[in-house]
């Protein structure tokens, strides 16, 4: 073998870390590049493939600070990283810090195993920071007072509600500021934090950003809250009686006070 064809063969895993992934199933493979399976490590290739991944996403870590600290304390980094830069070898990476993230979020729903602990916090705690990463970037546009006025109002059958400013939707299997929480201590232990279903709401309104922690009937009525539907056709969708009970009429009220929606 020539030393030169092995410094070719790592450029190009590290230029097409899909090669690297096919190469790590069949390495007889490499046979066809003049070089013995065994010549190198392909592992050590990889792991490396996945630092340089990492490393290219740093400017990530002024928006999502907190997920890095748990990709590192859990070691997951490298993991993810490698498996992520064979995921998105076939295209390049977001031009801005914005379209990097959710590329992430794309690979990472894919990728994580939601049964593992650290997997599950990951996926809670990267959209949280995710969310809002993206409402502090919109524009501080006020909202108008007669908007303030109408939400005010008690809901009827007919009234349709619509969205008040922009809201970012998620539901977790935790509470992704107790994550952060422990994750800022000197010695964070995950397994301390406590696993239930969890409905959060990330609202931008005039400027400001709020986390809004819901309730399971509040959060799926702003998922299908558009513009154009009444309260009366919000409870057949959700799967309410005809008659609408009141529990879902005061719901509506109390994200009406909030501000979060407004009724036409």
């Amino acid at each position: 073998m020539i030393a030169g064809q092995i410094h070719a063969v790592i450029a190009a895993g590290l230029k097409e870390p899909a090669l690297l992934a096919r190469w790590q199933e069949a390495p007889e493979l490499l046979r066809q590049y003049g070089i013995e399976p065994g010549a190198f490590d392909l592992g050590a290739l990889w792991k490396f493939a996945g630092l340089t991944t990492k490393v290219r996403h740093n400017g990530l870590r002024a928006d999502i600070p907190q997920t890095f600290r748990l990709l590192n304390i859990t070691g997951l980094e490298i993991e993810v990283f490698g498996a992520y830069a064979t995921f998105h070898a076939a295209k390049n990476f977001g031009p801005t810090v914005q379209a990097r993230i959710d590329d992430l979020l794309v690979f990472l729903e894919r990728w994580l195993d939601f049964d593992r602990l650290e997997h599950a916090l990951l996926w809670d705690l990267i959209r949280h920071e995710a969310a809002l990463a993206r409402l502090r970037t919109l524009e501080n546009i006020s909202g108008s007072q007669i908007g303030t006025l109408v939400s005010r109002r008690r809901p009827r059958l007919s009234s349709v509600p619509r969205l008040s400013g922009d809201v970012i939707l998620h539901e977790m299997r935790s509470d992704p500021r107790v994550i952060e929480t422990i994750l800022r201590r000197k010695d964070p232990k995950l397994e301390q934090v406590p696993l239930a279903t969890s409905y959060f709401g990330y609202w931008h309104f005039q400027g400001e950003v709020y986390v809004l922690e819901l309730d399971a009937l509040g959060f799926y009525l702003l998922f299908t809250i558009d513009g154009t539907r009444s309260a009366a056709d919000l409870g057949g969708l959700i799967g309410a009686s005809p008659e609408l009970p009141g529990g879902l009429l005061k719901s509506l009220g109390d994200l009406a006070d909030i501000g979060i929606i407004t009724f036409d």
